[in-house]
């Protein structure tokens, strides 16, 4: 897992092609006027999900990794806290699911967390297991763009 802020975004482009295709439409896209929804940007290798979630106490949420895409979770409005942990150290509560490209795990009530705030992100790998969505303080909406970018293999 990475945590950073936006001016040392582009530091990360070399990670891979996808990555590199992800970033710069992080950095060259004005998301204030956007709505919620899906926005492809190389097909199926590299897309916007763009979202407008409500944050929750951290018992309402729950573990979850992916295999297929690494997710570049981008704040824009507000802030939430995200856990983040090794997949290893968690059990699967519910199994993969190809088809979502998601598996849930039980809560260990461990992991790190920290605060996502507006310009910072997460890079979060198939072996980090992340709890978005915990409120900072009271449930409020929030807007972010998560980016999903294929694992390349």
């Amino acid at each position: 897992m990475i945590y950073d802020v936006k001016k040392n975004l582009s530091q990360y482009k070399g990670l891979s092609k996808n990555f590199g295709c992800a970033i710069e439409y992080l950095l060259n896209t004005d998301f204030s006027g956007m709505g919620m929804g899906k926005y492809p940007v190389d097909g199926e290798k590299v897309f916007a999900l763009v979202q407008m979630p409500e944050t929750r106490p951290r018992e309402q949420t729950r573990w979850e990794s992916h295999k297929n895409y690494i997710d570049i979770q981008y704040m824009l409005l507000q802030s939430e806290i995200i856990g983040c942990q090794n997949t290893g150290s968690l059990t699967e509560k519910t199994p993969y699911s190809a088809e979502n490209d998601i598996v849930f795990y039980h809560d260990n009530k461990k992991g790190f967390y920290p605060v996502l705030v507006p310009d910072s992100f997460v890079i979060c790998f198939p072996w980090d297991a992340h709890m978005p969505l915990i409120c900072t303080d009271i449930p409020k909406k929030i807007k972010k763009v998560v980016m999903k970018v294929q694992v390349e293999k």
